[in-house]
């Protein structure tokens, strides 16, 4: 089952997976499934995902005012001044 969160690259999926099982056997001294790590990335993704998306979003938009701000001084600097 595909959920909203799920990531269409699934080398960096598995690269989490597997640094998440080696990280919680390098501080527990036990071993970790594929499927409990699983369910971590879906618990901080699920709860963090929306918030970088935002920030993402965020950012994005500070972009395209500061480019906005740019082309409207450009278009300015292409205004006739009067001779009169």
């Amino acid at each position: 089952m595909k959920r909203k969160w799920d990531i269409e690259n699934e080398a960096i999926q598995k690269k989490c997976i597997d640094e998440i099982i080696a990280r919680i056997e390098e501080i527990e001294s036990s071993t970790v499934g594929i499927i409990a790590a699983q369910d971590i990335i879906d618990i901080v993704t699920e709860n963090l995902g929306p918030e970088l998306y935002n920030m993402g979003i965020r950012d994005a938009k500070k972009i395209i005012q500061a480019t906005m701000q740019d082309v409207e001084f450009d278009i300015d600097m292409l205004e006739q001044k009067s001779s009169v």
